[in-house]
């Protein structure tokens, strides 16, 4: 009977270990709920306690942030046959998006179609191109997180060795098969959507600008831990943005930084201390896309407007 036993403990661990490591981020997001209601004041207290410089840096870096995440969507754009569209319209266009996903993650995608089509007009490449554009960015981005994911490991022992490196793997595998699925289907109207990949130009412009955005969000992570003396070497602070990257997958809005914050520091710092800096995160971010956005719209109504302005009348005689 032992055997079996042995057998059975070994089979559930990896299960009971998936579950509890799911668990995590949604436990925080109760947590961070019950702080609120329960110890507001302390929240209070320490979100007055950090320097009004660390809330304009991390502004600044995620108004950074979002100007890379344009470009890198304006390199696919380009790629998939809408070169000819402004950079004015596309910014705009996902200015509305980051709105969109400062409320809903899910939102953005829809709402970014949505404008693009709206400003760009006839310019505006097919809405399965646009959509189809989506997946090389993500999956730079899963690259990405698969570095941070692998350098957060050394932080705790919730992230096993071999999913950084699993992660890494899929996401270039899935990278090459887009690859192989464009050249096969080149003639075909949809597989523009995968052009950046087969342009070697475009294809490195697009992994440096997400490695660009990667590191501003790492940026924008550390002033803000450092702000509220939090553990700042680098295997916590890509623990929390590999955490956020994941927590982000939940439908909780501004609630993500928070819900984040705990569940990676949670045991390693007071969880009030954490949640504040949560909370000066999802501040942060939804201030630099309310600032982006208007900026991006002001500039674009000002120059429609330069455009529309009649031609002074020539005087006679």
């Amino acid at each position: 009977m032992t055997a079996p036993r042995t057998v059975l403990r070994t089979a559930t661990r990896p299960v009971l270990r998936r579950a509890f490591s799911a668990l995590v981020p949604v436990g925080a997001v109760g947590l961070v709920g019950y702080l609120i209601a329960t110890r507001g004041a302390a929240l209070g207290a320490a979100l007055v306690a950090v320097p009004p410089w660390v809330f304009a840096a991390a502004i600044a870096a995620h108004l950074l942030t979002l100007v890379l995440r344009t470009e890198a969507w304006r390199t696919v754009l380009r790629a998939a046959g809408g070169g000819s569209v402004g950079a004015q319209e596309v910014h705009a266009a996902n200015a509305g998006a980051f709105l969109a996903g400062t409320l809903q993650g899910q939102a953005a995608l829809p709402t970014r179609v949505a404008l693009l089509r709206r400003f760009a007009g006839e310019d505006c490449p097919a809405v399965a191109r646009i959509a189809l554009g989506d997946a090389p960015i993500v999956l730079f981005e899963v690259c990405a997180s698969a570095v941070l994911a692998a350098i957060g490991s050394t932080a705790v022992g919730l992230i096993p060795g071999w999913a950084p490196w699993a992660m890494l793997g899929g996401a270039l595998t899935v990278l090459a098969l887009l690859r192989v699925l464009h050249d096969r289907f080149e003639d075909h109207r949809l597989a523009a959507g995968l052009g950046v990949l087969a342009d070697p130009r475009l294809r490195n412009r697009l992994a440096l600008i997400v490695a660009g955005f990667t590191a501003m969000a790492f940026l924008r992570t550390l002033i803000v831990m450092a702000g509220f003396d939090l553990p700042t070497d680098p295997a916590h602070v890509c623990l929390v943005l590999f955490t956020m990257g994941a927590v982000g997958l939940l439908p909780l809005g501004v609630g993500t930084g928070p819900a984040s914050m705990v569940a990676a520091l949670g045991g390693s710092t007071t969880i009030v201390t954490a949640t504040a800096a949560g909370m000066v995160v999802s501040a942060a971010t939804v201030l630099a896309v309310l600032i982006y956005a208007g900026a991006v719209w002001i500039v674009g109504f000002a120059l429609r407007a330069g455009t529309r302005a009649p031609a002074p009348a020539r005087r006679s005689g």
